[in-house]
């Protein structure tokens, strides 16, 4: 009896460390992604006008320019776009919806512009600005004013809603200030829980005059898009590649860079930390193990990155790069929670094996016995179903796959960047660079894991830890695994 609660606490206790650990793990910032939406709906006795911005990020951007570019530059030039802010608006105005009394309101465009902004890495983003009319006379009272931006509804961004009268009584739930200045200045405290407006309603000439009007309530946010727009701003891996200078020295500089700021990114939360450092905890694993791993995860990073890149370049209309990220998401989660099953119940066979191996060297001295035992356990106590190193070794690979899956934003831009300027093999090296730092990094935490648990399990202390660990180790696994899985089903918007 106690001995079970001994290992009830072991248990306990490592798997609360696993759960803690794993808290942070953030999805990564889908920046670079966005295509923001901004509607400044304003009434007047004549109609109603909108003011509709829409700001896309890098990715999106680059998609777009490369959708128009005639002289395959991949650069928005005048002669190109001349035709384009018209027919862009008219699309826009097919996916917003004005109603009156619910009776649909024709809007007609007034005005379109666009600019490219410089971004990240070098890329531009794109500003798009359309002004639309819809004249009518409203006179009546207390109508019923709705409006809807259903342009498109499946992108990660930010979207906002304003209203403001000019001579006409309104009231109803709305502001008429834009907190992000049409979309030019995203508010920092915000952005991890970006504003998601899509339809508006308010009645014009209500029974309530003026001064008794609700004040307009506070802004409503949606957390669902968590982190969508940090990451828009260049860090110091996005602007290797806009260097102008290329000798040798520079070259070896940038890629060194690179590297470090891989293995910085590595030390970020949702690195796949928490799952290398339990796995190589509760198995037999060597050196060799660990440098396998950092191998596979690097092969799969840049694979992934590359990837990612060919199907942001081969679609010359919107593919929804970024929500492939939570599918990628449920499938790092998914096969993380099979190994940790598939390490679970094997080890769990190889204990009972082990178990009954034991009562025969019970009267042994401890250190002796614990010494025989790590002897043996490599050999003897195999699990029935197969050799324990093949199944290693494809859980090794299998795990190395799941940390590596989720490719870097900040990467992708400088993939893009590089095909943008026509510098791709400087960008692949880069995007090498930042994987082979990314892995060097877990794979050297691993590497002092496997060293501090061979000094723990040379000590000749009376606890069973040696059973217990490699099972909780399994299970943290197994736990992460469905953390992750249900994270990327719950945070991401599937209709």
């Amino acid at each position: 009896m106690k001995k079970l609660l001994h290992y009830l606490a072991w248990t306990t206790a490592i798997i609360a460390i696993c759960l803690f650990w794993m808290l942070p793990a953030d999805a990564h910032p889908l920046g670079n992604f966005t295509i923001n939406h901004y509607a400044g709906v304003q009434v007047a006795t004549d109609g109603v006008g909108i003011d509709y911005v829409l700001d896309m990020a890098e990715i999106p951007a680059f998609q777009e320019i490369n959708h128009l570019d005639t002289n395959r530059d991949r650069k928005a030039e005048p002669v190109e776009t001349v035709q384009y802010p018209d027919q862009k608006c008219q699309e826009v105005n097919s996916h917003l919806e004005l109603l009156i009394d619910k009776q649909p309101l024709a809007l007609s465009l007034i005005k379109s512009t666009v600019e490219f902004p410089p971004g990240v890495g070098g890329l531009s983003t794109l500003r798009l600005s359309c002004n639309f009319q819809g004249s009518t006379e409203l006179v009546g009272a207390n109508q019923l004013i709705e409006f809807e931006d259903q342009f498109y509804p499946q992108r990660l961004g930010w979207r906002e809603i304003t209203v403001a009268a000019n001579g006409v009584p309104i009231q109803g739930d709305f502001t008429s200030l834009s907190i992000t200045n049409r979309l030019r200045d995203y508010p920092t405290e915000l952005l991890s829980s970006p504003l998601d407006q899509r339809r508006i309603d308010f009645k014009l000439n209500s029974s309530l005059t003026l001064s008794e009007q609700a004040p307009p309530p506070s802004v409503k946010s949606s957390s669902r898009l968590d982190n969508a727009l940090t990451g828009r701003s260049n860090d110091v891996f996005t602007s290797l590649i806009t260097q102008e200078n290329h000798s040798f020295l520079t070259i070896l500089i940038a890629l060194a860079i690179a590297f470090l700021w891989g293995g910085l990114h590595a030390l970020s939360p949702g690195h796949g930390k928490t799952i290398v450092g339990a796995y190589l905890v509760g198995s037999r694993s060597n050196a060799q193990h660990a440098l396998f791993l950092g191998l596979i995860m690097t092969i799969t990073h840049t694979a992934g990155i590359f990837a990612l890149g060919l199907v942001t370049l081969g679609t010359s209309q919107f593919i929804l790069t970024e929500q492939l990220y939570p599918w990628l998401s449920v499938l790092s989660g998914v096969l993380v929670t099979v190994i940790g099953l598939n390490l679970f119940i094997s080890r769990l066979q190889g204990t009972q094996v082990s178990h009954s191996h034991d009562h025969v060297h019970s009267h042994e001295h401890s250190h002796d016995l614990h010494h025989h035992h790590h002897h043996n356990h490599e050999h003897s106590h195999s699990p029935p179903h197969g050799d324990i190193s093949s199944m290693k070794w494809s859980s090794l690979f299998a795990l190395g796959i799941s940390g590596g899956l989720l490719p870097c934003p900040s990467a992708l831009v400088v993939l893009l960047s590089a095909i943008a300027m026509g510098r791709v093999g400087f960008g692949l090296a880069l995007v090498s660079a930042f994987s082979l730092g990314l892995a060097a990094v877990l794979t050297g935490i691993g590497l002092m894991l496997v060293y501090a648990k061979n000094r723990f399990e040379h000590l000749p202390l009376q606890i069973p830890r040696i059973k217990m660990l490699p099972i909780a180790s399994a299970l943290c696994i197994t736990l992460i695994g469905l953390g992750i899985t249900s994270q990327a089903l719950l945070t991401h918007p599937w209709n």
